[in-house]
C-alpha cells in the first residue's frame, strides 16, 4: 500500500509532444531538477530503485507510468504520464496528449497504444514510479514488522559505521582508569 506525499494538478495545460513538461508541471517540479526528456527522467527514477517493471499498480494514489518511444522523430526520447487505479482496477493514464485536448484519459494500455499506434510510433511499457525528476509522489506504507527491521538495521548501521581502531585509556591520579573514550578514524 502506498500514500500520496505530493497531489499531482492533473488538470495542468499542455502541449503535444512535451509529456515530461506535462507532468513535472503537474507535481510542480524545481527547475533545477528537470531533466531533458522522459528517457532520462526514467533512467534516474531506476537509479533511485523508484521504477517497478511491472503492472502491479498502487491503487487509490497517483503515480508514474514509462515507457520508451521504438521508432521515428521521437525514438529515445521516452514518454511519460500520470495514472491512477481506483479499488475496482480502473485504470487512468493522463499524458500531455490528454491534457492539450486531443483526447480523452487512456482507459488501458490497449487504449494508448492504440493512440500512438495510430500514428506509427512503437513503444514499450518500461514501468510504474514513485517519482519522476527527483521528486518522489507516492511513499510505501510498511507494515509493523517492516518498520521494526527497518529500525533494527537502522541501529545495525549506526555502530557498524563506527570503525574503532583504537581504545586509548586514560589513567587517572588514583590508578583508575577512563575507558569512555573513542577515537573515529576515517
Amino acid at each position: 500500500m502506498y500514500k500520496q506525499l505530493i497531489m499531482p494538478l492533473i488538470a495542468t495545460q499542455a502541449i503535444a509532444s512535451y509529456c515530461l513538461m506535462y507532468t513535472d508541471d503537474a507535481i510542480n517540479v524545481p527547475q533545477i531538477s528537470r531533466t531533458q526528456n522522459a528517457q532520462i527522467a526514467h533512467d534516474q527514477a531506476k537509479e533511485k530503485n523508484w521504477v517497478h517493471e511491472n503492472q502491479d499498480y498502487p491503487k487509490n494514489v497517483w503515480f508514474v507510468m514509462f515507457w520508451s518511444i521504438d521508432n521515428g522523430d521521437y525514438q529515445g526520447q521516452g514518454h511519460v504520464a500520470l495514472a491512477y487505479v481506483d479499488d475496482g482496477n480502473n485504470l487512468q493514464i493522463h499524458d500531455s496528449e490528454v491534457h492539450r485536448g486531443a483526447r480523452e484519459a487512456y482507459t488501458n494500455l490497449d487504449d494508448f497504444y492504440g493512440w500512438f499506434g495510430s500514428v506509427g510510433t512503437r513503444m514499450t511499457y518500461l514501468g510504474w514510479s514513485e517519482g519522476v525528476d527527483n521528486v518522489k509522489i507516492i511513499d510505501e506504507i510498511k507494515t509493523e514488522n517492516e518498520v521494526k527491521e527497518a529500525k533494527t538495521d537502522k541501529a545495525k548501521e549506526k555502530y557498524e559505521m563506527w570503525k574503532v581502531y583504537a581504545f586509548p585509556f586514560f589513567v587517572y591520579q588514583d590508578q583508575s582508569l577512563n575507558r569512555n573514550i573513542f577515537y573515529r578514524i576515517d
